[in-house]
């Protein structure tokens, strides 16, 4: 610490010579004072050679006419002048600050010296004339006798003048005061020289006074900007007018008083104005600074603020001399100033490391430029303007405050960035509080629902209605959860809309009948004006849903009596929806903020039901991203209007719904032969449910039936993982929020063992579900608490449907595989070969032959969806039929009734099964001989080709047919005809046409396109 304070002293030390030796060195270069010896009011430059860039202080002792004007007309000149000292007062001669004079210097130049030479006068008070050789060459105010008559002005003047052609210069200056106490005359140096060095000196002193008068306007102008544009902080507006106060005091006080040579202001508002200014700085400095830290200096503050403020309007009507009198109460303040700003100072050097040395400078820089200015002016002496101080010291500041400036941004920033943090950890909490309500609430109302329907012939009226009260609340605590989900998913997630066309009436229909209970309680009608043929619009139906129920239970939360209308117009091609309330009415105030998120529109009034405030933020969101608007019109207590906007559908939108809408009724049908779930070999299928909440379970328990599946319970994952070892499970149904091993794990573990067809699994959810990484994870649907028993059921069905299709679809394909590769077949046909070798060679060759065809056919799995050439599919025809033959002899006859084949495509494997099935289970059957007919019709005008496989064998029930070609036939004979039929639906939209009868035969036809 020590330490610190010796650096520091050196600092100050070091500082305060260099800006000295940096003024006098300035000094020097600019303002050389040399001083002739003046004697009785002469001066004798003839033997002295003036250079050019040199100037002389017309300092000695000059003659003085005490209460004499020597250049009025009728004025005679005394014949002894009184001596006086240049530049002093003349109350030494007049006895008094006021009165008149005239002051006298007879210069003598070189004779033939004809340079033009230059008087420069700073100030002389207060009214002056001067005088060269007779002529008058400048002028201040105006002289007279009387003070009457007399005008005060003083303003810096240069003459230019040469000398008369003897080398005379005779220097005459007339001078009044009858207004300023402290003193008349000359009271500063008057400098003279040539014109070229006057000139020099005079205009580095204006640019120098420009260039700190720039500087500091343009502080003023910034740190304006900052404070109206930046918060409106106090010490950035004490700042600008502390700057915009120098700025003013050098431009029509110091120096050249640069501002009166454009305007002339009179002396005494002039002496009023530097005053006033003076207590403005002295103010601004204060507020610039951390003073309120000053101990007691809060308890003074406002005395010494509002006594600047009281001395400020009193000198307005006070004269000069009773200002002057004033002075030393200028001086107290100026000094309380000093003292407050100086400590100040310190306090911020010590509290702010990182910027002490640059206000150390800036404090020293103030210091030195006071010092010396009062130095000089003690001595009289007037020197060239010196603008560094003042530069370092505005600098040094500025960059103090702007580091200040930029910290403070810098905590704000940080501090925002915190806030955003917080804000979101809080949404998040909320969210993730909101899911743990679920649970309960899911099971609260399951068990609930599940009483009701179960006991509803032995409960009393009463029971049925109170339990229904129990469901209406928690379906209002469903919604409150629902909208804080609702409100992080649309901040989170960018949620996708599914637009189509819809129409409004009976939306606003189920709204209403969905709140009855609500408005029904508080005796409220809902009036229900948008008509059936109202225009449809183009938005997400479950989204505008809803929309309408925020606004209308809005409306019933906030009205007490009277009604609630919705009601729509048509603007500007958009469907305007209008929902009016006579309820308390929102404030001017209010309606500002009344779509921001946690907000109550009247959280004061006692109607105010609670909530989170989120349910017209989420209107507005939800509007906003259909691209609408959504406006309130409100008096308190009045009737308050919510408007929002939709766009209406289009034509082209109307055409692309109605196609989609055809598919509707179909799907309806298959939902409908969905709710009973999905049999094998009539047994109910089997589920394993998981839960760590034992209300969960227990709800689960009460709507999932016993009769209609076999659940089994459990409430760890590691449990689940355990059962699914021990017996086989047609579906998994889990909680996601599971400690140790959450839903997302346990699904990861059973997708290591099963796919997604082997055994569904569907993810219980709170609402906080990230979608995407549900089903990375292998999920295959998820459902939302609280949860529906209608939906949950509907959603396990489907997935238990799906897995049982998979198995069906597995055993078919294993069933096919298994008829395309025939072991009796082989060993039918190996036979025959055998025979063949002892018998005929050449047939044995030929068999050989088609039977590696056939087998080579069979083999190429990988062309099963495509389509071949019927030449090629027919080959495989032809070398089967021929190996039967072989092995049958006559009791087998082929007869082949073909057309043109070329151009005929057709699945791969499609006829070779048709004719093996009419062989094996028609002729075969059939005692006796059998014919097999395969014939092709080309139908070029419908560009179809109907390709048929008729037998004359055995044949097949009638009731039989169906079976077989939706797969659930026992026979092994639908095998082959199923597998075909699949696949020419796939192919052509048709499958097979097949006509038989027992003891009649079988004809199985199918038809391709020829295109």
């Amino acid at each position: 610490m020590k330490r610190d304070y010796i650096r520091t002293g050196f600092f100050a030390i070091l500082c305060m010579i260099s800006l000295s030796v940096f003024r006098l060195v300035w000094a020097g270069l600019f303002q050389e004072n040399i001083t002739p010896d003046i004697q009785e009011g002469k001066l004798d430059l003839s033997s002295w050679e003036i250079e050019e860039g040199q100037s002389l202080l017309l300092d000695g002792e000059w003659d003085f006419y005490p209460s004499q004007f020597l250049m009025q007309e009728d004025t005679i000149p005394a014949e002894a002048p009184e001596a006086i000292q240049v530049p002093h007062g003349w109350e030494n001669n007049l006895g008094s600050p006021f009165g008149y004079g005239t002051y006298r210097l007879q210069l003598q130049v070189q004779p033939d010296d004809d340079r033009n030479f230059k008087l420069y006068i700073p100030n002389i008070r207060t009214s002056s004339e001067i005088y060269v050789n007779g002529h008058k060459v400048a002028e201040t105010g105006q002289l007279a006798e009387t003070e009457t008559a007399y005008v005060a002005d003083i303003i810096p003047k240069t003459v230019t003048f040469t000398a008369d052609e003897e080398g005379n210069i005779d220097l005459v200056i007339q001078v009044a005061n009858f207004i300023d106490s402290r003193d008349g005359g000359i009271y500063l140096s008057l400098r003279f020289g040539t014109d070229e060095a006057i000139t020099k000196e005079v205009q580095l002193t204006n640019y120098s006074q420009v260039v700190i008068a720039a500087i500091l306007f343009m502080h003023t102008v910034y740190t304006l900007i900052i404070y109206f544009i930046g918060g409106k902080d106090k010490k950035v507006l004490s700042f600008s007018l502390l700057t915009f106060s120098l700025f003013s005091g050098f431009l029509f006080y110091s120096g050249e008083k640069l501002l009166q040579q454009f305007f002339n202001i009179d002396y005494e508002l002039e002496f009023w104005m530097i005053h006033t200014v003076y207590l403005i700085i002295f103010y601004a400095l204060v507020q610039c600074t951390d003073h309120q830290k000053l101990p007691y200096w809060n308890k003074i503050f406002p005395f010494f603020k509002w006594g600047m403020a009281a001395l400020a309007v009193v000198t307005i009507f006070l004269s000069m001399p009773q200002i002057l009198a004033l002075r030393p109460v200028y001086n107290i303040f100026a000094f309380f100033t000093a003292i407050v700003t100086s400590a100040s100072i310190i306090l911020m050097y010590k509290n702010n490391p990182k910027a002490r040395n640059l206000m150390l400078l800036g404090f020293i820089a103030i210091s030195n430029h006071g010092i010396w200015n009062y130095l000089w002016s003690g001595k009289s002496v007037y020197l060239t303007f010196y603008p560094f101080d003042m530069i370092i010291a505005v600098t040094c500041y500025t960059i103090v405050w702007f580091q200040g400036y930029f910290q403070k941004h810098k905590k704000t920033k940080d501090l925002a960035e915190r806030l955003k943090k917080v804000n979101e950890e809080k949404d998040q909490f909320l969210a993730n509080t909101s899911h743990e309500f679920r649970n309960p609430l899911n099971s609260i109302l399951l068990l609930s629902e599940a009483i009701r329907d179960r006991e509803k012939t032995s409960l009393s009226k009463q029971s049925k209605t109170e339990l229904n009260t129990v469901l209406n609340v928690g379906q209002q605590m469903n919604q409150l959860l629902t909208d804080l989900l609702e409100t992080r998913n649309l901040q989170v997630n960018n949620p996708r809309l599914n637009r189509q066309v819809i129409a409004l009436e009976p939306i606003v229909t189920g709204i209403i009948d969905a709140l009855r209970f609500s408005s029904d309680v508080k005796n409220l009608s809902i009036v229900h004006l948008i008509p059936k043929d109202f225009p449809p619009v183009y938005a997400d139906e479950n989204r505008v849903k809803q929309i309408f129920f925020n606004l209308v239970d809005n409306a019933i939360k906030y009205t007490n009596q009277g009604s609630i209308t919705v009601s729509a117009s048509i603007k500007e091609h958009k469907a305007a929806i209008h929902v009016t309330d006579t309820g308390i009415g929102i404030s001017k105030e209010m309606q500002k903020r009344i779509f921001q998120p946690y907000e109550q529109g009247n959280p004061e009034h006692e109607m105010s039901e609670g909530g989170f405030g989120l349910g017209l933020n989420i209107a507005k969101q939800l509007v906003e991203l259909h691209g609408g608007t959504i406006r309130v019109s409100s008096k308190k207590e009045e009737k308050t209007t919510f408007t929002f906007t939709l766009a209406l559908a289009t034509q082209e939108t109307v055409v692309l719904n109605s196609e989609s809408q055809i598919e509707k009724p179909v799907l309806k049908e298959k939902r409908e032969q969905t709710v009973q779930p999905n049999r094998k070999n009539n047994q109910v299928p089997s589920v394993l449910i998981v839960d760590d909440n034992p209300a969960s379970l227990l709800a689960l328990k009460a709507i999932i039936p016993n009769d209609m599946y076999q659940p089994v319970f459990v409430s760890y994952a590691k449990q689940a993982v355990e059962e699914l070892k021990n017996r086989e499970w047609d579906i998994v149904i889990s909680d996601i929020m599971m400690p140790q091993i959450s839903g997302y794990e346990l699904t990861r573990v059973i997708r290591e063992r099963f796919s997604l067809t082997e055994l569904p699994v569907l993810l219980l959810t709170g609402g906080m579900t990230d979608i995407q990484a549900a089903f990375l994870a292998g999920a295959n649907d998820y459902i939302t608490k609280p949860v529906e028993p209608v939906e949950l059921k509907a959603r396990m069905d489907s997935l238990i449907t799906l897995k049982r299709v998979a198995e069906q679809q597995v055993q078919m394909e294993t069933s096919w595989l298994q008829a395309q590769i025939q072991p009796h077949f082989l060993f039918n046909t190996l036979n025959s070969i055998m025979a063949l070798s002892e018998l005929n060679v050449e047939e044995m060759r030929k068999l050989l032959n088609e039977f590696s065809n056939l087998l080579r056919s069979k083999f190429q799995f990988q062309h099963m969806k495509d389509l071949v050439p019927l030449e090629e599919e027919l080959n495989i025809v032809r070398s089967y039929l021929y190996i039967e033959q072989v092995r049958f002899g006559e009791a087998l006859q082929v007869n082949w009734d073909l057309e043109d084949e070329q151009g005929v495509y057709v699945p791969f494997l499609s006829i070779q099964p048709l004719v093996e099935n009419a062989v094996q289970h028609g002729v075969r059957n059939k005692q006796g001989k059998g014919t097999i007919t395969i014939s092709c019709e080309k139908d070029s005008a419908r560009s179809k080709t109907t390709i048929t496989v008729e037998d004359d064998g055995a044949g097949i029930e009638e009731t039989e047919v169906p079976n077989i070609l939706s797969g659930e036939s026992e026979s092994k004979s639908g095998v082959g005809l199923f597998n075909v039929d699949k696949r020419l639906h796939q192919h052509f939209g048709k499958g097979l046409q097949v006509i038989s009868s027992p003891s009649q035969g079988t004809k199985v036809a199918f038809e391709v396109d020829l295109s």
